[in-house]
């Protein structure tokens, strides 16, 4: 189907089932649907659609979560060098925040900033687990005015955490313990 409209010095002819296959091949969605996300970048002025601000390549362009994963990845290493084989097979995850959150805050108890898992022994139908540490995000952070000492409370934690799973006095694992927080 075809329309043309005639003006003077004025002439627009479109087709409109071409309109409706291209729309349909091209991502596009047909008359009364909304566009997909991909689709509602803006083209402003022309000038193409707007990217990133900041390329991945950038440290500012990295996610807070990243950068305390970073932390942890840090801390760990210097552990890993102080201690070597016991920590060897030792995984160090991060969480947002612990599991039972809702039951510590009703209990006012205070709130945990990590958690250790002595690794399993195989048993008949089950694999060995590796011993775990487990930090979590939230509460760590919560507690840090400034960058600097979310980097130190880090490190604090996991050494705490490292002595619970060894067995061993926390001033043994790292000398600089409770360099940040000094009870």
């Amino acid at each position: 189907m075809q329309f043309n409209q005639h003006e003077p010095g004025f002439s627009v002819t479109f087709n409109v089932t071409a309109f409706k296959d291209t729309a349909a091949t091209d991502g596009g969605t047909a008359p009364g649907k909304p566009r997909p996300f991909a689709r509602r970048r803006r083209n402003r002025h022309g000038r193409g659609l707007r990217g990133t601000l900041l390329p991945a390549g950038l440290p500012a362009s990295r996610t807070r979560s990243e950068m305390f994963e970073d932390l942890v990845v840090d801390s760990a290493e210097r552990l890993r060098e102080l201690w070597g084989a016991p920590l060897e097979d030792v995984e160090y995850l991060v969480e947002e925040v612990p599991d039972n959150l809702e039951a510590l805050i009703a209990s006012r108890s205070q709130t945990p900033l990590g958690k250790y898992r002595a690794a399993s022994t195989p048993a008949p139908g089950r694999k060995a687990e590796p011993g775990a540490i487990i930090i979590y995000r939230h509460p760590v952070e919560a507690l840090c005015e400034a960058p600097w000492q979310t980097r130190e409370l880090v490190h604090e934690v996991l050494i705490e955490q490292v002595a619970g799973l060894l067995n061993i006095d926390p001033d043994t694992v790292d000398p600089l313990f409770r360099r940040f927080r000094g009870h």
